[in-house]
């Protein structure tokens, strides 16, 4: 009988404790977090704006942010004139090319080799009466940045932030992305001479939370490794066929047979290849999403094709 009458509140107590995990869960889940590194103030006394300490942070809500101290130096300070020609009241100002550039390193075998592998970056150029500011993501098809999302941005007497969204800037989850600011200057003095000045802060790397992107299960991992080998093996077979021999080209077309339909499962399984640069923006009604999607890379007969995490644009039907 006590059993009986004890096993209602045990039932209730059971229920609460699986919704109040329910209900902490998530808020653990979408902590934010941060990195910092720092850069000493006074390594660079003029010119170059001279970069301090640097603060990244990934938001519960999927944003990517880094707010980095600033100190202007003269001659120009930030965004003013390089020098200054004729005399008071008719003087011109000259200004200065000067700009402060964020890089973001986050996929292993892609990014700018002149830029130290960098997949994304966000620029401000600072003028005499405002500030721009841009981001690019490098477009490996076409070996260049192209324009991205237009950050939100910000700046004060001590430095200078900006914010955008994780899949603006490409980084897929999960993902570690190191983190390097480069401020330049180079303009021409009064008499002719270049002067070409830099200062940079970091690297500093910051961790991005997330479980694998969906899409790649074992049907699809298998499809995939079994169109590689036959790949390979298809290599060394058109290297005994150049020799002759009629059992080595025998064995060339079986194989051809085979990874044509490798690749039909391959395709089916995972779901049609996707190439080209990863979009930026979503038109309306749909949103961008990191998944693991079918890409080959390489050339010719050397390309292989791999699962990896990539930003796709994603439709409600």
């Amino acid at each position: 009988m006590d059993r009986e009458r004890d096993f209602p509140v045990i039932r209730t107590v059971a229920v609460l404790a699986i919704l109040v995990t329910a209900w902490l869960s998530p808020a653990v889940a979408r902590a934010a977090v941060s990195a910092s590194f720092d850069d000493p103030i006074g390594d660079s006394t003029y010119y170059a704006p001279d970069l301090g300490a640097t603060k990244v942070t990934v938001g519960d809500d999927e944003t990517f942010t880094v707010d980095t101290r600033i100190v202007p130096r003269p001659p120009a300070y930030w965004g003013g004139c390089a020098y200054t020609v004729g005399f008071f009241p008719y003087q011109t100002c000259v200004p200065a090319n000067m700009n402060v550039t964020w890089y973001l390193d986050f996929l292993r075998t892609a990014g700018s080799v002149s830029d130290d592998g960098a997949d994304a970056k966000v620029t401000v150029i600072p003028t005499r009466t405002q500030a721009f500011w841009e981001s690019a993501r490098w477009d490996a098809a076409n070996g260049k940045f192209s324009a991205g999302a237009k950050p939100a941005f910000g700046d004060d007497a001590g430095g200078a932030h900006w914010t955008l969204r994780l899949a603006d800037l490409g980084i897929p989850k999960p993902a570690t992305v190191r983190v390097w600011a480069v401020s330049l200057y180079k303009s021409y003095n009064g008499v002719g001479t270049l002067l070409d000045y830099s200062d940079k802060a970091g690297p500093g790397s910051i961790a991005v939370a997330g479980g694998q992107a969906p899409g790649a299960g074992a049907g699809c991992v298998g499809a995939t490794r079994r169109v590689n080998v036959l790949q390979r093996k298809i290599r060394s077979a058109k290297r005994r066929a150049a020799r002759g021999g009629r059992a080595a080209k025998r064995r060339l077309a079986r194989l051809r047979k085979q990874r044509k339909r490798a690749l039909r499962k391959m395709k089916r399984t995972c779901g049609a290849p996707v190439s080209g640069a990863a979009p930026t923006t979503a038109p309306p009604g749909c949103r961008l999403v990191t998944k693991t999607v079918l890409k080959q890379e390489g050339i010719g007969i050397y390309a292989k094709w791999v699962l990896k995490p990539e930003v796709v644009v994603e439709c409600t039907k």
